[in-house]
């Protein structure tokens, strides 16, 4: 198998790029500046390429089985990555966290990718895969499903300017949830505390959860939507170009692995039955890299459905999972 990583002289690119080394993946690196590319621990081949160049793009993943694409923020810079993977034949993989992008990518690049028989599998991140995967198990517990949240909880985290700029996309449109068989637009707001394992109760808020929008094509439920322990919309709006610029390059390696994470599912029934899960571990960033390489690796190695596939349709749920628990990743079901 070989993979790609685009835009792999970023701070999650070159997380990725050092856990395909790491497995010992035939590696291509693919980014704007090539003496940065080649200066990558690692390195042997490096690709760069504009994306303002859709040929060049397309040629970079020729000869490719699969690629993670950690260009944010997606909304300004993930088509041209994902438009390439179709007409290469390569199978995409993205890091993405906003909710507006992933929604794009199963609506308007889910049939062209399955024409092409390519599989798309954007926000195989720290929440979205593992958010989906624990949404879908929790789910599957109750024989009908009225409403679902994923609960975020995010502890002593530092952002890196990929991030920012993201959080920066991700507020300035109202978060989406699934209500009543259509989507709609909510206000970001606070929710009613969530009791997080270890953490106790917090406060949250709505959140553009990406995981919604893959949730909601693999549940049958009433209403899906997300909270964070955070207010997102006061924390971007803080978040100027100066204050971006200024800020380091991403956090460093001790206070990147001090960074917790939970992902919370509770489902409802109508008669009010409930069923509830979680996934939690560490090193944010480190585990997106560990879980969109994992996802990488699976897509590229057996047959996965074609066109935007939601992870839990991508993977086995339970398998998926406890690949993870070597990195320090758990979950649980009823808890």
């Amino acid at each position: 198998m070989k993979a790609a990583v685009f835009g792999a002289t970023g701070y999650t690119g070159r997380l990725v790029a050092a856990e395909l080394f790491r497995r010992g993946v035939d590696t291509r690196l693919i980014g704007r500046d090539e003496k940065a590319l080649s200066a990558i621990a690692g390195a042997q081949d490096v690709r760069a390429v504009s994306l303002n160049d859709p040929s060049s793009l397309v040629d970079a993943l020729r000869g490719c089985d699969v690629v993670i694409s950690c260009v944010a923020p997606f909304t300004r810079f993930g088509a041209p990555v994902v438009e390439a993977a179709i007409a290469a034949g390569c199978h995409y993989i993205d890091t993405a966290g906003e909710q507006r992008w992933v929604r794009r990518v199963y609506d308007e690049f889910g049939a062209k990718a399955a024409a092409a028989g390519v599989s798309l599998v954007p926000a195989a991140t720290d929440d979205g895969i593992p958010g989906d995967l624990i949404a879908g198990l929790v789910a599957a517990r109750l024989s009908e499903v009225d409403t679902l949240r994923v609960n975020h909880g995010l502890f002593d985290a530092g952002l890196s300017r990929g991030t920012m700029l993201a959080f920066r996309e991700m507020a300035a449109s109202p978060p989406l949830a699934w209500q009543d068989g259509e989507w709609r637009e909510t206000d970001a707001g606070a929710r009613e505390p969530a009791d997080f394992p270890g953490d106790g109760e917090q406060p949250s808020w709505a959140l553009p959860g990406p995981e919604v929008v893959s949730i909601q094509r693999h549940v049958r439920a009433r209403t899906i939507d997300a909270t964070m322990n955070a207010d997102l919309a006061a924390g971007a709006a803080s978040l100027t170009d100066e204050v971006i610029a200024a800020a380091p390059f991403g956090p460093p390696e001790d206070e990147r692995r001090a960074t917790r994470f939970t992902m919370i599912a509770e489902a409802r029934a109508a008669d009010g039955t409930t069923a509830r899960g979680h996934v939690t571990g560490g090193d944010a960033y480190g585990s997106t890299a560990v879980i969109a390489v994992e996802a990488a690796v699976r897509l590229g190695a057996r047959a996965a459905p074609v066109g935007a596939v939601p992870p839990s349709l991508a993977f086995d749920p339970t398998e998926f999972l406890d690949a993870l628990k070597p990195h320090g990743i758990t979950w649980q079901i009823g808890a």
